[in-house]
């Protein structure tokens, strides 16, 4: 029927959502039996399968639902029900598969968009990049745009799309821009297999066959065998990365060779175009030309002789304009890594390799520097130039440093030695060999400043990492030929369990000691108003917020509470006082609570919007409360009392649903923090519905390829069983405004406060509805499993009276 058949557009819409929800029943969606007459039991079932689907995706899409529109099944669902009560909850349960099915082409959209806005913002940093370039590297950026244009003209725009993705993935994992799980999670999810981290560029495809031994272990387990090795051909193709180690590693396989083929041709396209060198760029775009037209049977001589041409032109000028490039053009074409050759005599304009590189330990670096040596970021090793004066440098010389063997040592003792030797302080229970990660004081680190990182396993070859962020050294350790025995491994296990413990409960009495000083500054300190401008920026309340005052009047002689009267200030107090608590007067304080209502932290929030925490102090798992004026026990106590307890990141975004939905919303303060405080609240409020209010950080897809806001929301919602649910904006406002959250949404969006009003009350009939049927499954459950013995017994009994 057309939409004006009915009376209202929301009416066509429910209906049209109830026909949707008979769709998804064929076999090749959701598969549900739907052979079944009109009028019968069966057709019933699927009937009001389809209504409550309709219910469902009627509130949350905001069109609503009318169910006097199908009161002709009403009966025939009376009957279904009567016959058997626990059909209800198997077809609640059907509606949400339904409910996820069909949203499920909306959240494709919403990737198809941020792909959309991803592909632009790249588009547009090309662009800027080039611009911005010398005019001579222009004219070779933009020799390269067009090649690459060229090159993948002939492929579908969406792998066009996938390989500008996953380039600019890896070049920001190779800038260190990203972690090498992001870029692997990009090109698994834009490619289909996952391309390692640390991969150099190179790949190979080989031809393999599946062998079976049938001498391992007598399981007849099947091997990957290369068909060469066999003489036989080749079952399947497998392509492969190599590592910087120049190990290879596996990534796909595939039934035809010319798909194993057009899959490394990808490969060398996406190496291409994240090479940041405009000159060695062109080199590997000409050489994928050149292979190109030489494997094309289409290609005459001519042609051939052209893109070979090409290529050494390409070669020439990275060489003239680059001086390393010759010996990197070496390692493309051999397969292997070359070392630099320092003491090779070549054109003195290769400032590499003219330089001595020298052996100077991190203790002794001041006096190298002082003598004339410089720090080479790249190799991260000291070196002096060929003109320098050497005498003065004649004992860092390598030839000139003895290599001997040191006497074997404690591979704890070992790593606190290499620790020391980068500017590290080793004191009190450092290092630890626990297998996690552990910041340490550097040499230049200011009071409370940890600029060493390390991670040290016990394992029967101790290994570890360390990274310096200030000299941004970094060191991959393994112990010198040192093994534990299973007796010192368990001596160290008890070693590492009683520090934890010992650092547990000293923690702990950092926590309270910070704690009871945050009690005694927001006993003095002033409620907050309406004018601070932080509020006024965001429309939100002042409830329950204080001020840093501005003296410490009213403090304990002994407070560790230290207030600057502005930021300048807080450097000089935080040097002079380290151990201190430091504070700016006319801050925001938000008191940060536990589960049974204690104060633990407190959040502070500058003019500008800056949010800090108290130093020390213990944040994950705890929250503050908006829009209850109460504290202490009195803040749980109004959350006992909401019909559902809602969760948001932020204090404004909290505020903003508190005002739209009349009742307290939990601040979680980040959406790391979101699940957490999450399953604590509903370890405490087990029967109370859960509702993640989360950020939509799709602005920030494109600059990290994650969406960190609406991720943390769901896996929280998803470990309570909860509904999360996230800001609709208006057409294209969200993209142009960069807009993420429910404030932005009311303040911001054409659409208003109604709209936070109307998509959280949503998403809070969700989560009531799918807590009460939970709770209905959960007793019926419980009642068959009470009852299940007693019908054994009873069946026993009938036994025994026949026998």
């Amino acid at each position: 029927p057309h939409k004006h058949q009915f009376e209202t557009p929301d009416r066509y819409y429910a209906t049209a959502l109830h026909e949707l929800g008979h769709w998804t029943g064929h076999e090749s969606r959701l598969n549900r039996d739907l052979a079944h007459p009109f009028g019968s039991e069966g057709y019933a079932r699927e009937e009001l399968r389809a209504e409550i689907a309709s219910m469902l995706l009627g509130h949350e899409l905001g069109i609503g639902h009318d169910p006097g529109q199908h009161a002709a099944y009403v009966a025939s669902w009376i009957k279904a029900l009567e016959e058997d009560p626990t059909e209800i909850f198997r077809a609640a349960a059907d509606a949400e598969k339904i409910q996820d099915y069909v949203m499920a082409f909306a959240r494709q959209q919403e990737l198809v968009e941020q792909e959309a806005i991803k592909m632009d913002e790249i588009r547009q940093n090309i662009a800027t990049y080039t611009a911005n370039l010398t005019p001579d590297l222009a004219t070779v950026a933009q020799h390269n745009n067009r090649q690459l244009e060229k090159l993948i003209e002939h492929l579908p725009i969406q792998q066009q799309n996938a390989l500008f993705l996953v380039a600019d993935a890896l070049k920001f994992c190779r800038n260190l821009s990203i972690d090498n799980l992001e870029f692997e999670e990009v090109s698994q999810d834009k490619l289909g297999f996952t391309i390692p981290a640390d991969w150099n560029g190179r790949v190979q495809i080989q031809g393999n066959v599946l062998q079976t031994n049938e001498n391992d272990n007598n399981t007849g387990a099947n091997h990957v065998m290369p068909a060469k090795q066999l003489d036989i051909d080749p079952e399947f193709w497998g392509v492969y990365a190599q590592r910087k180690d120049q190990t290879w590693v596996w990534m796909a396989d595939f039934d035809v060779e010319q798909l194993a083929i057009d899959t490394a041709k990808k490969l060398a396209l996406t190496d291409a175009m994240a090479e940041r060198n405009e000159y060695e760029k062109a080199v590997k775009f000409a050489r994928i030309h050149e292979l190109h037209i030489g494997n094309d049977p289409h290609s005459t001589l001519d042609d051939i002789a052209q893109a070979k041409e090409q290529r050494k032109h390409a070669e020439a000028l990275a060489m003239q304009n680059d001086a390393g490039f010759n010996r990197r053009r070496q390692s493309m074409e051999t397969g292997q890594t070359t070392a630099i050759n320092q003491h090779q005599n070549t054109d003195k304009t290769d400032t590499n390799s003219s330089r001595q590189y020298l052996a100077v330990p991190y203790r002794e670096k001041d006096q190298a520097k002082a003598a004339g040596a410089h720090w080479d970021k790249t190799a991260k090793a000291w070196y002096v130039r060929d003109k320098a004066d050497i005498r003065a440098l004649q004992r860092w010389l390598p030839e000139n440093v003895p290599v001997q063997q040191n006497p074997a040592i404690d591979a704890q003792t070992e790593f606190a030695s290499l620790l020391r030797d980068n500017g590290c302080f080793v004191d009190g229970n450092h290092p630890v060999m626990d297998g996690l990660s552990h910041r340490i004081k550097v040499e230049g680190d200011r009071p409370g400043e940890k600029s060493g990182f390390y991670v040290l396993h016990m394992d029967d070859h101790p290994a570890g990492y360390f990274n310096n962020h200030r000299t941004k050294a970094e060191i991959r350790w393994k112990a010198k030929g040192y093994s534990l025995t299973e007796a010192q491994k368990a001596a160290f296990a008890a070693q590492v369990a009683i520090k934890q413990q010992e650092r547990k409960a000293e923690q702990q009495v950092q926590y309270a000691k910070v704690a009871q000083a945050v009690k005694e500054l927001l006993a003095i300190a002033p409620p907050a108003n309406a004018d601070h401008p932080y509020l006024q920026d965001k429309n939100a309340r002042p409830n329950g917020l204080k001020v840093v005052p501005h003296n410490t009047d009213g403090l304990p002689q002994d407070s560790i509470i230290r207030i600057c009267q502005d930021k300048q200030e807080v450097k000089t107090v935080r040097d002079e006082h380290p151990d201190s608590l430091v504070f700016v007067a006319g801050d925001l304080l938000l008191p940060i609570y536990d589960t049974q209502g204690n104060i633990w932290s407190a959040q502070t929030i500058q003019p500008n919007g800056t949010k800090l925490f108290v130093a020390g102090s213990q944040k994950e798992g705890h929250f503050h409360v908006v829009g209850c004026n109460s504290e202490g026990s009195a803040v749980l106590k109004a959350l006992g009392n909401a019909k559902a307890i809602i969760m948001a990141e932020g204090y404004s975004t909290a505020d903003t649903v508190s005002q739209a939905m009349n009742c307290p919303v939990v601040a979680a303060f980040d959406s790391g923090n979101l699940i957490p405080v999450a399953k604590l609240l509903h370890d405490k409020y087990p029967r109370k519905p859960i509702v993640i209010a989360g950020d939509d950080d799709q602005h920030l897809v494109a600059l990290n390829g994650k969406n960190t806001g609406r991720e943390k929301a769901q896996e929280a919602a998803q470990s309570v069983n909860g509904v999360a649910v996230f800001p609709v904006f208006a057409l294209n406002e969200q993209a142009s405004q960069k807009l993420s959250d429910f404030n932005d949404l009311a303040n911001k969006s054409s659409l208003g406060m109604q709209a936070v009003k109307r998509q959280v009350g949503t998403a809070i009939e969700k989560a009531i509805q799918k807590n009460t049927i939970q709770k209905h499954q959960s007793q019926l459950q419980q009642a068959k499993t009470q009852n299940q013995p007693q019908t054994e017994i009873k069946a026993k009994s009938q036994k025994r009276a026949l026998v």
